[in-house]
């Protein structure tokens, strides 16, 4: 398998399309394209053949193992990660997609994680009896800041790359971590979601000894619970 260039520019992709009438198989369309690294000319031709969870399990595993016999790595990992998401509970493709996805983006990215330069380090954080994945970067001049990330309830660690690699460029020192009812965490650690969202933000605030910091929540309900709890010098963006 051919790596990704870590050389080369962080871009961030934008736009929003209409490519499903029923709106949550949209947003997702769209979150495939936008975050999760997808392409439009894959996905446009087969949104409208999504009408019930089964539709959109078949379509996005047809495109993963299309684009993998295209050697297309990085669109691969989007469409097996995201076919995951409607999958029911018990489903045993659920997991052994999810696992995939993972897989493949530690191979096709292992150059911002290795070696004695890593752009990004890697660590596990203890949180009651499972462990927080943390990726931590700092920026190659004097930081501007520091910035804690957490998705959504129901987000990918791993689709929040770039938004830490775009950070580090424009300065920021960053960490972004994932938490109960996301990724790994609830797939492979099977912990959910809390609505004590406070807790393991203090979990990864303790275990770096952070305090001046700027915290970036992709979901509000959280980030209102850390301000409700919280009593250290943070910032909300």
């Amino acid at each position: 398998m051919k790596k990704y260039d870590i050389t080369q520019p962080v871009k961030l992709k934008k736009g929003v399309y209409e490519l499903n009438s029923e709106s949550n198989f949209n947003y997702q369309l769209n979150r495939v394209i936008n975050w999760d690294g997808g392409r439009l000319e894959d996905v446009a031709p087969i949104a409208s053949k999504i009408k019930v969870s089964a539709d959109w399990k078949r379509e996005l595993i047809a495109l993963g193992d299309k684009a993998m016999s295209e050697e297309r790595t990085e669109n691969a990992i989007a469409y097996y990660r995201m076919s995951e998401f409607f999958m029911y509970d018990g489903d045993p493709d659920k997991k052994k997609y999810y696992l995939k996805a993972t897989k493949l983006f530690y191979k096709y990215y292992a150059d911002f994680f290795e070696g004695e330069n890593a752009v990004i380090e890697k660590f596990d954080v203890p949180f009651e009896n499972v462990k927080l994945p943390v990726m931590h970067t700092v920026p190659t001049g004097k930081s501007k800041g520091t910035i804690l990330i957490h998705g959504g309830n129901d987000s990918y660690f791993e689709e929040f790359l770039f938004t830490v690699l775009y950070l580090r460029e424009k300065g920021f020192e960053v960490y972004m971590f994932e938490g109960p009812g996301q990724g790994g965490v609830m797939r492979v650690q099977g912990m959910h979601f809390t609505h004590e969202w406070e807790k393991p933000v203090k979990a990864v605030l303790d275990y770096f000894k952070l305090d001046d910091v700027t915290i970036i929540g992709k979901s509000a309900y959280p980030l209102a619970d850390i301000w409700r709890q919280e009593r250290r010098h943070l910032t909300s963006a």
